[in-house]
This record gives C-alpha cells, structure tokens and sequence, in this order.
C-alpha cells in the first residue's frame, strides 16, 4: 500500500505521486503511459464507459465531453446532463481521480489515503466538493492543502529555497499568489490572493479569436460554426501557445468544417504577448495586492518561484524578473511540482502552517461612535490570513424586545458593506419571550486544517445554543445519503 501519496486535480491537467523510500516524491504515470492526466471525461454513447484523459480529449462529441469542471466546484446549482442523467461537478472530478486511482494503484500498490490540493482561494463549497468527490473515487482525503503550499515544499525539498518566497502559480484556470516564510522544514503562510478564472485556458481562448480573425479575413467565411470544431481548432492554439513560448513566430493552415479554403495562420510571440497583456497584467495586482496584505515590500521577497504549465511563457518571467529584481526560480517540472509537494505534505503536515483563504464573519447592526448612527455592516470575527486551524469568539446584543428567533447569517469576505461579501451560510436559534433588547449572543467560528467553517451561536441569557459546519443548498450539492449512494454506483463504472 502506497503510504503517503498527493493529488493535484487541476483545471486542465492532474497527477498523482507518492514518496518513494528514500524520501524523495515522484509521479506516477497513467496506463496511457502519460505523467499527466487532462481533466476531461467523455460520455460514450455506445458502451457504457467512461473516458478519463487524453483518449476522452478526442471523443469528437462536445455535447458528451466535459472540460474544466474544476471551475464550477464552487457552484451549487451546476449539473451536466448526458442521457438523460444529470452529473454534478463533484461526481465528473471523481470520475478523474478514479482514473488516477486505478492507474496508480497498479504500480504503487492499494491508495486509500490521500493529500488532495486545491486552489488557495476555493471556498468552503469547493473544498467540500473536493472532498466529496475523493470519497467517491474511494479514497480518504488525510487533508486539503493549497496549491502554491504544495509548491513551496517541493521547492524547499528539490531546491533548498529558504526564507520570505512568493510563490506564482499560474496554471490552465487559476492564479494563485502566495508568500511564506519557509525556514528548513517549517513553513508558515503569510498571504494568498488568487483569481479563479486565469490561467492558460484564457489564453488559448484569446489566441483563437486571432486565428479566426485571420481566417475570416483570409476566406471570407467563419472559421468554425459549432462547438466540435471550436474544440479542434483550440487544441491548436494551445500547441501554438506552446510553440511561442521557444519560438518568436509560428505559422499554421487552418480549415473550417464548410470547405471553404485554407488559411495561412501567421503569430509571433510579440503579438501573443500584446493579447494577452490585460491578464497578465492583472497577474501583476495580484502579486501587489499579497505584498500589501503581508505588509511586505518586493525587496522583502528572497525567492520567486515558479508553478504551472502557464509560467513558461517567456513574458511571465520577464514581468516578474523587473518587478522584483531576480531571475524567478523554476524547476523545470512547473506543472508536476503541486502534485509532487502533495506527496511531501503528506508526511509533512504537521510542520507546515496554513492560513485562512478569507474573512469570516456575520451581519449586525455596527455602532458608529463619531456619528452616533448604526449602520448594516460585515462583522468580521476570523480575518483572512489567521493562522489555523483557530477558533475565534464575538459577543453581539440582540437589537429588538422580545425577540423569539436569533438568526446568524455566516458571511465570507473582507469588505465592511454587507452587500459585497457573500452569505454561506445561516444559523436560526430559537429564545424564550418576553426578553428586552441588549442580550448577549456570543458567535464562534471555528476554521479546521482543512478550510472548513463550523459556526457557534450562544445565547447567553437562557444558555441555548447551536452549532452547524457550513452548509449549501442547490441541485448540484450531494447530501451524506448521496454521497454514499453515488460512491456505490461510481465504483462499479468502467473507467478508462
């Protein structure tokens, strides 16, 4: 049995590792023989199989293809129906990490518990999602670690870095910024800021608008007039995204489905670069924005270091190199070190300190001593970037006479207005009548090491209480009785 062994469940691409006797990570191929797996399952319609990877890249059916389920974890509304059947992101990543199971496990023996990583600023419903879907796949996740954590301690184990490091991890869906204090094999995170929705996918999204354009200016006629060959033609920006990251210009021939004419698609890296420059330049505020929150500034910083296949791209280390003054580190396996630093956590964890991904707190009326007014604000009870796993405790006074009901709305998010964060979560706390206003309602958040919110509410007067961990409601949430009932079903598939 395979003793400590990490995931990294990417947007576009995952793998799997374990730590070898002597103390030293390394990926574990699929039965493709690829290190790496695509994130991407194909639905046959004529036998009942499921394709995981690259085979399921070419099934030629969008409608039956799913990519990028990573970036709807955090949605609790989002189903894929394909025959009828409705599938919830938690059940197509389990499909992925089944695969990743059963391949693996063919080489490095049974894989029941895991370290499974996940973007720093997924919320609590994708981590949930996350969980779920490992259980699904029929594995124990031993604990959730950040990406750029992940990273950190590879780098720290393959390269020695030591000391303040920021890590920039830019992938195919997610950016994460994160820095810490990496000192030997203790590591402490100080701040993470992230972006949810870029990475490379953007940027093969924005290299195929250039081809059609080109092809439309050519030809006369749209490149591509359905989803399929859409689809075909972006597996060729993104080899051209790949191409320009060794070469200055590329030249590709293009054809539509409608047979009308071939076009001769001419890129250089200046112009990829000029396309691009809006998100990389918001790659830039978020750097910024984690120096601001750790209150550091960049001649703080002693190393960058580099994760994600998207990192390659000459411009990125060239934006980084003037903004801090250095030569970002890379080490060479930008898109494995995640999954390689799983495999170390596991072993690992109980050196390394996490910090919350955001502010948790509630809705009350504020007073406000210079105007004398009470305004509707976001009461913040555990601010982002506390060291966890913590407990923090705020006494609030009830506002109304006889008051029967107390209800706690749970809110994630640092902005003081309560119209900008967001509502995860309600606490209702039934209370004897005939009460006045002013009584004490003490509310504790808890945050465990995996990034789950368990919330307390304490009525002081009558010493009632309630306790709930963060919950969601919408078609694509799995209840405990699905979950199991899904497993069942799930284990049972032919995955390929």
């Amino acid at each position: 049995m395979a003793e400590y062994v990490g995931i990294d469940l990417g947007t576009t691409l995952s793998g799997l590792a374990y730590l070898k006797p002597d103390g030293n990570p390394e990926i574990v191929p699929n039965s493709d023989g690829e290190r790496l797996t695509p994130s991407v399952v194909f639905f046959e319609a004529h036998e009942d199989v499921k394709l995981v990877g690259s085979p399921a890249r070419d099934g030629g059916e969008p409608d039956r293809t799913i990519f990028q389920i990573k970036r709807h974890m955090d949605d609790p509304e989002h189903l894929v129906e394909i025959d009828g059947k409705k599938w919830t992101p938690a059940e197509i990543s389990a499909l992925i990490l089944s695969k990743l199971k059963r391949d693996c496990s063919k080489i490095i023996g049974e894989i029941e518990e895991v370290v499974i990583t996940v973007p720093a600023n997924f919320n609590e419903l994708a981590r949930k999602s996350t969980i779920a879907a490992a259980e699904m796949a029929g594995m124990k996740v031993k604990r959730l670690v950040n990406e750029p954590t992940a990273a950190a301690v590879y780098y720290a184990h393959s390269q020695g870095v030591k000391g303040r490091i920021l890590v920039y991890d830019l992938g195919g869906g997610t950016l994460d910024v994160t820095i810490l204090q990496v000192e030997g094999d203790n590591i402490r995170i100080l701040t993470s800021e992230g972006a949810r929705h870029l990475g490379g996918s953007n940027f093969d999204d924005m290299l195929l608008e250039a081809y059609a354009e080109q092809y439309t200016k050519q030809t006369g006629a749209p490149l591509y007039t359905d989803e399929r060959h859409r689809r075909r033609v972006l597996l060729a920006t993104e080899d051209a995204k790949k191409m320009l990251s060794k070469l200055q210009r590329v030249n590709d021939t293009v054809a539509n489905d409608k047979n009308d004419g071939l076009a001769r698609i001419d890129l250089t890296r200046e112009h990829f670069e000029k396309l691009i420059r809006h998100m990389l330049t918001r790659t830039v505020m978020l750097v910024e924005q984690a120096l601001d929150s750790a209150k550091l500034k960049v001649s703080d910083i002693d190393h960058v270091v580099l994760v994600g296949g998207s990192t390659r791209i000459p411009k990125v280390k060239t934006i980084l190199e003037k903004m801090f003054g250095k030569t970002p580190k890379s080490c060479g396996n930008v898109d494995e070190c995640v999954a390689l630093g799983a495999a170390l956590f596991a072993k690992k964890s109980a050196r390394i300190q996490e910090v919350c991904n955001a502010s948790y707190g509630t809705v009350a009326m504020v007073y406000n001593a210079k105007t004398g007014e009470e305004k509707l604000m976001n009461s913040v009870v555990i601010p982002k970037n506390t060291p966890i796993p913590c407990s923090r405790t705020q006494v609030y006074q009830t506002s109304e006479d006889n008051e029967r009901v107390i209800e706690v709305d749970i809110t994630q998010g640092e902005d003081e207005d309560a119209k900008f964060v967001d509502i995860i979560g309600r606490i209702t706390l039934e209370v004897p009548p005939n009460r006045p206003k002013g009584c004490e309602v003490a509310v504790t958040f808890s945050y465990d090491e995996n990034q789950r919110v368990r919330a307390l509410v304490v009525d002081k007067q009558s010493g009632r209480s309630r306790e709930v961990a963060v919950s969601y409601k919408g078609a694509g949430v799995l209840s405990d009785e699905d979950l199991k009932r899904k497993s069942k079903h799930l284990r049972a598939m032919r995955i390929e």
